[in-house]
């Protein structure tokens, strides 16, 4: 055996059963020996390859289980509407980056990360007419940071033949008092939308979206990604470019990330499309491979779309948008249970939890799911019992810490403290009995540094701000990002923890998050990212 690398002189969390060592060899991509230096320098070579970790700590590469890839990376390109405190602002952004870039009319200006509930000069969405202040000769669309509404302009409604009659189940498109659409749309419309936009995306437009989005995943120490392209493309059939995009990216040596990819497939016609091209999950290889079908129950809090059991708070009236009829849900999860497909269900509301776990029970008829390994995304508003619910069906729920940070100032404004109560609850989720993994869902953060681990961690640990009884302690943190997230796509085996025979992907950090204060973990830096041995990123 050629051992080609060893790691010397460290701080080695392995994360199985909190052993720790000083050494490590790995022979190729994968992991040989753990132990001492004594017992790890003596299997070296003169063709070894010798990193000193100079006492930093290594841990398994982190494994983000919900989020969209290419969408982050073409977000890059994309106008940066975070943080924009008023409509007048975003006008003036638009605006002034279609003068500085000299963008030829007709072509399509898109931006992203806005959030109109921070906005000083308006109540509500942007509209079309406020988007043809910009312009009137570029097509536009403009995201909301969520990802689930859009704003556009009158001339991107008329290419894309949106008039007071069209109609999207799950979605909508909201209308001005004559009954004509205003621009505004949501959820599932917004999904047809990106379809009918007339620009297309290439092989190589995806990926340099990839790429960019794996090069900036790699500095947080991420070296798995469970991302979900086909919502930021519009499902339409096979995918097929996509799947050739990565496919060029393994065998170019670009690609950053191992991939588990998640399958929009919204509707019966949809799965039935994709069974016929004999896809399924765990279909793929040791970079790609397909992971769980994906569905959305509802919309988002910050929209007023999360779909709820009781009226909004501070919209009396509305419940929020359900996305499925009960029947159709439930009809879809059996075709996959039977075609041995694992589930992933976005869910931010409480009747949409609701309505999932039924369908879920439905589809079982009392038979064991476990072995399915299905998944909730999210699940920030629920009760106590839907929560045991959760545990007694084996169900995991991939969470995203830094909502919880977003979502604080306006949670119990929409729901009230009774119901707020019980948000975001991830201490007491596990404690009964449900595997949680953790994630960023970028682009759909509102927050700098969205991609970061780290920041994801310390908001779980560090909740003085809201619901202090939610903290998890570190070590729990850091196995949602490992051991959890591997076990959550059938990977423990080859990811997850420090062990012989898995993968060598590692994360080198400046400091040991379980030995220094909690308030300082959004602090560590990663020094160094390994991918099958091999270092993708370093300080």
């Amino acid at each position: 055996m050629d051992v080609t690398t060893i790691f010397i002189n460290g701080n080695i969390v392995t994360m199985k059963d909190e052993i720790q060592a000083e050494a490590l060899a790995v022979s190729n991509d994968k992991i040989v020996a753990t132990g001492s230096n004594y017992e790890i320098k003596s299997m070296a070579n003169t063709l070894t390859q010798v990193i000193d970790l100079k006492e930093k700590t290594l841990l398994p590469g982190f494994i983000d289980t919900h989020m969209h890839i290419v969408g982050y990376g073409f977000s890059f390109e994309a106008i940066d509407l975070l943080g924009l405190p008023s409509l007048e602002s975003l006008i003036d952004k638009c605006k002034k980056y279609i003068e500085e870039n000299d963008i030829a009319e007709g072509v399509w200006i898109l931006g992203r990360g806005f959030d109109q509930n921070v906005f000083e000069d308006v109540n509500g969405f942007p509209t079309s007419k406020d988007l043809n202040k910009i312009s009137e000769n570029h097509p536009i669309l403009l995201l909301r940071t969520c990802g689930h509404i859009g704003i556009a302009n009158d001339l991107a409604l008329n290419l894309a033949e949106v008039d007071e009659n069209t109609f999207v189940r799950g979605g909508s498109f909201d209308k001005y008092e004559d009954g004509k659409p205003n621009g505004v749309i949501k959820e599932a419309s917004l999904e047809w939308f990106k379809i009918k936009m007339s620009q297309s995306r290439t092989v190589d437009d995806l990926k340099r979206a990839i790429m960019a989005g794996g090069n900036d995943l790699s500095r947080y120490g991420i070296t798995s990604v469970h991302t979900e392209d086909s919502y930021d493309l519009g499902y339409a059939g096979d995918l097929s470019e996509l799947y050739e995009a990565y496919k060029q990216l393994i065998f170019e040596g670009n690609l950053k990330q191992r991939v588990y990819q998640k399958i929009s497939l919204p509707r019966m016609s949809d799965v039935d499309d994709f069974l016929k091209r004999f896809l399924h999950t765990g279909l793929g290889n040791d970079f790609f491979r397909i992971g769980p079908v994906k569905l959305w129950a509802d919309g988002t809090l910050g929209g007023r779309t999360a779909w709820l059991l009781e009226d909004y708070d501070d919209e009396p009236g509305q419940k929020g948008i359900a996305v499925y009829e009960d029947d159709e849900m439930t009809d879809i999860i059996k075709k996959c249970q039977d075609n041995n497909l694992q589930m992933c269900i976005h869910s931010i509301g409480d009747a949409a939890l609701e309505q999932i776990l039924n369908a879920y029970e439905n589809a079982s008829s009392g038979k064991d799911m476990k072995a399915f390994r299905h998944r909730i995304v999210h699940c920030q508003i629920g009760h106590y019992d839907q929560y045991q619910r959760i545990a007694d069906m084996g169900i995991n729920i991939n969470i995203q810490p830094m909502h919880t940070r977003t979502d604080y100032p306006l949670i119990e404004h929409r729901l009230g403290s009774e119901r707020s109560s019980k948000c975001h609850a991830w201490n007491t989720i596990q404690e009964y009995g449900v595997l949680v993994t953790g994630s960023s869902d970028v682009p759909c953060t509102n927050c700098d540094n969205a991609a970061s681990v780290f920041a994801g961690i310390s908001e779980i640990v560090n909740r003085d701000y809201w619901l202090k009884d939610e903290e998890v302690s570190v070590y729990d943190a850091l196995k949602m990002y490992t051991v959890n997230a591997a076990y959550s796509a059938f990977e423990e085996d080859v990811k997850g923890t420090i062990e012989n025979g898995k993968f060598a992907d590692f994360v080198i950090l400046s400091e040991n998050p379980m030995s220094i204060k909690k308030e300082n973990i959004k602090d560590i830096e990663v020094e160094m990212t390994i991918l099958g041995g091999k270092v993708v990123y370093r300080k």
